[in-house]
């Protein structure tokens, strides 16, 4: 695997527009579940980004 899962966060807006950051370890993930999948299925809570990243550049910007 690329990251540890230690190594994982997400990242969702509140209600006032500030970003809230929590660890993967906070849903007790089992080895070998598949974290992806999960993710896709917002088990985690994050809202998936799923889109073209087409005209922006390696830093972010469009």
């Amino acid at each position: 695997e690329l990251f540890r899962r230690d190594q994982v966060w997400f990242v969702e807006k509140d209600n006032a527009g500030a970003s809230v950051l929590y660890p993967l370890l906070e849903f007790s993930p089992r080895k070998g579940e598949a974290l992806a999948k999960g993710y896709l299925r917002g088990r985690y809570g994050a809202i998936p980004f799923i889109g073209s990243l087409e005209g922006f550049d390696s830093n972010g910007k469009a």
